[in-house]
């Protein structure tokens, strides 16, 4: 009989273990290793935990605000794994999925309120089309307002979620994050933002435009906007679309973005 698993909160100790271990497929990886670089495993914000056997570690859980993600390599893990999923408070999960679909067993029995069979895409350096300019920029902290009225229209925040959703976007350009924006009647109309960036990578999500501006290329150009400055800070841009929305597939490809896996994006209410 081999030997039981252990599975136990990861501390700094931990990191260069973790690190390589992750590192086997850095892409499917991305947001355990680019929340570890970008926020540091001290953060309030991020917890690990390891599942080890003999002392080998053979998976691993991260916990992101209320967000989750795993990689494993001992199917043992998943039952144990799926215990502490199941008393953490986790509205979105995401990874690829061969790492998501023989965990789904072990996970809190609530239906998600969606769940997205994603193309998971890359855009490799030498891969960036060109765009038509829209003119398009970079946010500062001083566009953060303007972006929580974008996103607040697009998503219908409550005024607890606006003021959280600004907190939040202030953290992510304070901490090397990226937002792109197009600005049109004194206003953000279309935007794409960094979800994770670090360890060389970087995940795009949050791109969206407000109804009465679609079709006229503001999704590519802030999409476009964003890769590149990603690319010339050493980060390859990565990012989740649903195949079945032509238009998004269209923006994507358009740009140069290649598929590279198939991912699953689970939410359930907060």
């Amino acid at each position: 009989m081999m030997p039981g698993l252990e599975v136990r909160r990861l501390g700094q100790p931990d990191v260069p273990a973790m690190t390589a271990f992750l590192e086997r497929d850095a892409p499917n990886n991305l947001f355990l290793l680019a929340n570890l670089a970008q926020w540091g495993i001290s953060s309030p914000y991020l917890r690990y935990f390891g599942a080890f056997r003999q002392g080998e570690l053979v998976g691993v859980l991260m916990f992101f605000r209320h967000s989750a993600g795993i990689c494993w390599e001992d199917a043992d893990a998943l039952p144990l794994f799926g215990a502490i999923f199941q008393q953490a408070s986790v509205t979105a999960l995401s990874g690829c999925r061969r790492q998501i679909e023989p965990w789904m067993p072990f996970l809190p029995p609530a239906v998600p309120e969606r769940t997205l069979h994603g193309v998971f895409a890359v855009l490799s350096p030498g891969d960036l089309r060109p765009w038509p300019a829209r003119g398009e920029r970079l946010a500062t902290p001083d566009d953060v307002d303007t972006l929580v009225e974008l996103y607040g229209r697009n998503l219908l925040f409550t005024y607890q979620a606006r003021e959280e959703h600004r907190r939040r976007l202030l953290e992510t350009l304070e901490a090397g994050g990226k937002i792109a924006f197009i600005e049109r009647d004194g206003r953000a109309v279309s935007a794409a933002r960094t979800s994770a960036i670090g360890h060389g990578m970087a995940m795009i999500g949050g791109v969206v435009t407000l109804p009465n501006y679609r079709g006229q290329g503001y999704a590519t150009a802030c999409t476009g906007l964003l890769s590149q400055e990603l690319i010339a800070s050493g980060h390859t841009p990565y990012l989740v679309y649903n195949p079945g929305d032509p238009a998004a597939s269209r923006v994507y490809q358009r740009l140069g973005f290649q598929p590279y896996d198939e991912w699953i994006v689970m939410f359930w209410d907060a």
